[in-house]
């Protein structure tokens, strides 16, 4: 078959012009608003997302094929009213490099004290402090997929025990251990830093809840690259204000954007940056080359590049 019409749905116009140029061949159609989508499902045959509504699929008769443009996909799934014949791919691989970068520049900032030297350059006041290295310390990579193996290379690279949790173990040269989700307590209770890059299903929904955050080290600094359901934010807060943790970096939140009357703004010793981990210039080009070659292969009967498992969630 052959996809005559693409919509693009979430996205700013100028997005347009690098469809056109990519698929001179074919239509291009934008789509604004949940309203919009909803009255004009039933037509879309493909489709690039960008944080779709949900309770809208059960009228896509002709849906072949979803592309995300980032690599969860819980904004689409779980989703029981769309068809089981569609297939969802994702953005998978695009963001190893500048994610492993993100870690790895938080963790040097806490092992070098920025946070407090900024709050003490604010301050005007002159405070020296001990910095700590890397080097021996242990990083527990919550989530062994692309990202997290990108991670432990990184840390390895800066001498770092490092041990990794993944749904089916398997031995990475980066990994100094790969365990089962069922160990996740035992790799967070030997972490001094743990970064989360696992993606949000039912099963990791809350996975760090407030006992799972009370058996890490008081000098743990978790950093969560992933999504903002996998932890649960009053409880991290309450514990960066008691002491009973080091730090933390949220790039990923419950609530996005975070509102202004958040405890989160003020709680001391975390880091918050606006869901940015994963970004780079040229990251749409990379995505895009993704999708072209993804409707290539559909309409060639080829596998599909990314393919989500919408039983697992990714």
């Amino acid at each position: 078959m052959r996809f005559n019409v693409i919509h693009v749905y979430g996205l700013g116009t100028d997005i347009i012009k690098v469809f056109e140029s990519a698929f001179p061949d074919r239509e291009i159609r934008t789509i604004n608003g949940k309203a919009d989508l909803a009255a004009s499902i039933g037509e879309i045959e493909v489709i690039f997302v960008f944080r779709p509504p949900r309770g809208i699929w059960s009228g896509a008769k002709r849906l072949q094929l979803i592309q995300t443009i980032g690599a969860g996909v819980d904004s689409v799934l779980p989703a029981p009213d769309l068809p089981s014949t569609v297939h969802i791919t994702n953005a998978r691989g695009v963001h190893g490099v500048q994610m492993s970068e993100y870690a790895l520049a938080m963790m040097l900032a806490f092992a070098k004290e920025l946070p407090r030297a900024i709050a003490n350059q604010q301050e005007r006041r002159w405070q020296r402090t001990t910095p700590s290295s890397l080097e021996g310390k242990t990083c527990s990579i919550l989530g062994m997929g692309t990202i997290g193996r990108t991670v432990a290379e990184r840390a390895k690279q800066f001498g770092m025990r490092v041990i990794g949790t993944q749904r089916e173990p398997k031995t990475f040269i980066p990994a100094d251990e790969v365990v089962a989700p069922e160990q996740t307590e035992y790799a967070l209770r030997e972490a001094d830093y743990v970064v989360v890059t696992l993606p949000l299903t039912p099963l990791t929904r809350n996975l760090l809840d407030e006992t799972r955050l009370s058996q890490m080290k008081r000098e743990t600094v978790i950093i969560n690259m992933a999504r903002g359901g996998i932890i649960d934010e009053p409880a991290l807060a309450n514990m960066l204000k008691q002491g009973r943790l080091r730090g933390a970096v949220l790039d990923a939140l419950a609530e996005e954007p975070l509102s202004e009357s958040s405890e989160l703004w003020t709680t001391p010793n975390l880091i918050i940056t606006p869901h940015m981990a994963g970004g780079i210039p040229g990251y749409l080009d990379r995505v895009l080359t993704i999708f072209i070659d993804n409707v290539r292969r559909f309409e060639e009967g080829r596998p599909l590049r990314n393919e989500v498992d919408r039983t697992r969630g990714y």
